[in-house]
Formats: C-alpha cells, sequence, structure tokens
C-alpha cells in the first residue's frame, strides 16, 4: 500500500537554495513507558546508517552536495529538517529517500547516538536556564504527555537499544498525516514529482493520526519547585499556569494582555523589574502554543539575594494585571505594535513556510496567521479583562527557582503568600513524574 502526503510549499526563486521539512504529528508522547527516549534516539540514529551506506559516507555525502540535516521532536511532533543548493536538491532527495526508508539502526551506531544523549543530558546541569526549564515542565504537567522529557532520561536511555529505535521510527513514519513541505527554489509539482520518483513505493502509511491528547489538568494552588544547585549568586525564575489554545474564543484576547504584561521591552514586566528596580536583565511572559492548552510563564533571572523580592513583585504584578486588566493606552501601543511587527513573521519564504506547517499539523483553525492580526486588533479591554479572569488565576501557580537551597529557601518561602507546598530537587537528580 502506498500513500501521499499532503505538500506544502513557499516558492522563493531568488537564492538558489530549497529547505525541506518532512513532518510528522506524532512525539514522543508514542514511546512506551520505561522508553522515555526512543524517538530521538531514533530520529538522531538516521544519518548513522542507511541502505549501503555508512555513517561516514552518509556525512560526506550531505556535505558535499552542500545540504544540512537535522531532526526535531517534541511530545506531539517530529520532523526531518534539511536545507539544499538547488542544483544538488535531486540527488540529495534521493540521499534523504534512503535515509528514511531504508535505516540500518546498527547495534554500535545506536550506542554511540546513546552515549552522546547521555552527555548532554549530564552538560544540561550547567545550564541554570535549561534545569528551571525542564523541571518547570516537568512539574507543571506532571501525569501529563507535555511533561515526559523527550530525550528521555538517564535511567530510561541506558537501557534503550537499536531496537526501541527502530521501532520508534515505524511508529512515526507510517503516520497517514504526514506533511511534506518545502520552501525557496522550488516549486509545489516539482517537490510532487521527486516525492512520486524517490519515496512513493516505499512510503506505506498504516497508523492513522494518534488519537487526540487530553488537556493537562490545572495544577491548584500555589507550589514552589527549588532546582538545589551549590554556590549560586544568581537565580533562574520561571512562574506561570496554563494558559491558552488557539481554538479558545478568548485567545487573541489573552494574547494581547499578555503583551501588554510581557511580551516587549515597555511591558510592565520589564520596566518593574529591570528599569526600574535593576534586578534582571530580562523579564517576559509568553504564551505557549500546542495542540493541547501551553502553558503562560513569567521568566526573570535576578541575583540570588534579589530572588525573593523580584517574585514577591512579580506576584502583585500579575495579580494587579488580573484584577484591573489592561488600559486603554497599553491597548492602543499594543495593537500597533502587534500590527507593526508582524511583517518580521512573514519576511523570509521559510518563516512563512513555518507558519502553514503549524497549521498543516496543529489543532489550528484555518487561517489563524492570516487572520491573527485582524483579531487582535479587535480585541476590546473589556474581553482582555474576561480572558484574564478566566484563564489565568494567580492563586494558582507554579514556581520553579534554579538557587542554592540552603541559602535561599526561607527567605522564597516568604516570599510567595499562600505557599501551598515546596519541593527541592537536586540538580543533579535526572526524573520525571508519568
Amino acid at each position: 500500500m502506498s500513500g501521499t502526503p499532503k505538500f506544502v510549499v513557499e516558492s522563493f526563486t531568488t537564492v538558489p537554495l530549497v529547505e525541506l521539512v518532512f513532518a510528522m504529528p506524532a512525539g514522543s508522547a508514542l514511546d512506551p513507558k520505561g522508553r522515555e527516549g526512543s524517538l530521538v534516539l531514533a530520529l538522531r540514529s538516521l544519518r548513522r546508517g542507511a541502505g549501503g551506506r555508512t555513517s561516514t559516507q552518509i556525512d560526506d555525502e550531505i556535505d558535499r552536495l552542500g545540504a544540512e540535516l537535522s531532526t526535531g521532536c517534541d511530545a506531539l511532533q517530529c520532523s526531518l529538517h534539511a536545507t539544499v543548493i538547488a542544483r544538488n536538491l535531486e540527488p540529495f532527495f534521493a540521499l534523504l529517500a534512503e535515509i528514511a526508508l531504508r535505516p540500518t539502526f546498527r547495534e554500535d551506531e545506536v550506542a554511540r547516538v546513546r552515549r552522546e544523549i547521555t552527555a548532554e543530558l549530564i552538560d544540561a546541569r550547567n545550564d541554570d536556564r535549561t534545569l528551571c526549564g525542564r523541571y518547570f515542565r516537568r512539574n507543571l504537567f506532571a501525569g501529563h504527555p507535555l511533561g515526559r522529557p523527550s530525550a528521555g532520561t538517564l535511567a530510561t536511555v541506558a537501557t534503550l537499544t537499536h531496537q526501541d529505535a527502530s521501532d520508534a521510527w515505524k511508529r512515526v513514519w507510517s503516520t497517514k498525516e504526514m506533511v511534506v513541505a518545502a520552501a525557496g527554489d522550488i516549486t509545489e509539482a516539482q517537490l510532487r514529482a521527486l516525492w512520486d520518483k524517490y519515496f512513493s513505493k516505499g512510503w506505506a502509511p498504516t497508523r492513522e493520526r494518534p488519537a487526540e491528547i487530553a488537556e493537562p489538568a490545572r495544577k491548584k494552588g500555589r507550589h514552589l519547585v527549588i532546582i538545589d544547585k551549590p554556590a549560586r549568586t544568581q537565580s533562574q525564575i520561571l512562574i506561570g499556569t496554563l494558559g491558552t489554545h488557539p481554538k479558545d474564543r478568548d485567545h487573541h484576547a489573552l494574547y494581547v494582555a499578555n503583551t501588554v504584561f510581557g511580551g516587549t521591552f515597555t511591558s510592565r514586566l520589564t520596566q518593574e523589574i529591570r528599569s526600574k528596580r535593576g534586578w534582571s536583565y530580562g523579564a517576559s511572559s509568553r504564551l505557549g502554543r500546542e495542540r493541547v492548552r501551553e502553558a503562560f510563564t513569567m521568566w526573570t533571572f535576578p541575583k540570588a539575594t534579589d530572588a525573593p523580592d523580584c517574585i514577591r513583585v512579580e506576584l502583585s504584578l500579575l495579580e494587579a494585571l488580573c484584577k484591573k486588566g489592561v488600559s486603554a493606552r497599553e491597548l492602543t501601543f499594543v495593537k500597533k505594535y502587534l500590527k507593526e511587527s508582524a511583517v518580521f513573521d512573514t519576511d523570509t519564504a521559510s518563516k512563512r513556510l513555518s507558519q502553514r506547517l503549524d497549521e498543516a499539523c496543529g489543532d489550528m483553525p484555518a487561517g489563524y496567521h492570516e487572520k491573527f492580526v485582524p483579531k487582535t486588533q479587535e480585541v476590546t479591554l473589556e474581553e482582555c479583562q474576561r480572558a484574564l479572569e478566566k484563564r489565568l488565576d494567580p492563586r494558582n501557580l507554579l514556581l520553579c527557582v534554579t538557587a542554592t537551597a540552603s541559602d535561599s529557601r526561607a527567605a522564597l518561602e516568604k516570599s510567595i503568600r499562600g505557599l501551598d507546598s515546596t519541593t527541592v530537587i537536586p540538580f543533579d537528580r535526572d526524573e520525571y513524574y508519568p
């Protein structure tokens, strides 16, 4: 049985380059329990041997063709991403077909990739921001696929085999709703012809799109998680809760309100935390976007001794936002900012392709990106207020801080009114909460 994926193309012939994306609406959420990291292992092992080529031969051929090849993976989606000089598009497409259709997953090569992933997991302990983000998500989405570590943990990765990698690749590669996308010096007709020539006989999709994942549950109460790392003079702070979904009726209103709060260099967070008090060079808030409800987060990185006061001010700012909403002046400024800055989201074929892939692979309303700016221009003060009251509750927050617990715990706890729990996690402990 053969099949045809969905094709998405953004042509731009001025520069003789072609960007290719094979996007599959299936991700690490499909890894079996206890085998977390299987899909990432598979994706990174693809170029380690395929057909009759060794890893060295594949790397040499990619270099000879003036190309690059990488992979991406999160809980709900994975992809192959490549760029190649236009004149070498066909031989590179043939190589991609060999890599995707006939990967060998040799045990010795997969073992090398496994060691690389293990080293990266250990090395990430040196990055305080990465640690903070890692344990924020694992706690906010505990028990949900969004909280599972795509790359696995040290314990799960150590047990993975070449068979785990092979099985993981088959699970996602056989998904019927794959999207093959391209941007640059290529037409849709060319892309279809290349697919028919090199892939159509070997791609036999057998799996329906994975069942939609349930909405994550909101974490009730205020909870502090300290990633305990010795001798910290600076802290990393992530504060958040569940945010928005593109299909929410108040999605655009919440986006506008968040931009007022922490989405620009003149936002409330930036002014109060950076400009007035000088606690943190960066101070921002964002709304994640996925096929299910993602997180709303505030991020700062003050000096360790300033962290308690910084948290206190952040919480008071959020409480004021949810209680009083935004002002008419702020709303006018942000609408203008969103309208004028939108050009930077579509000024290259690659960016336009990314937006179209969002809609092709994600659970998004048709024309989401095209209609985004017009929708934001229609938002009223009352709609912002209702969205904030419905979606963001300052009483229900997860606060994750990378700090030295023995020095900071008491002051951090004191800075959080109505704190329900404190959890201290050693920075070198690698676990998640299934």
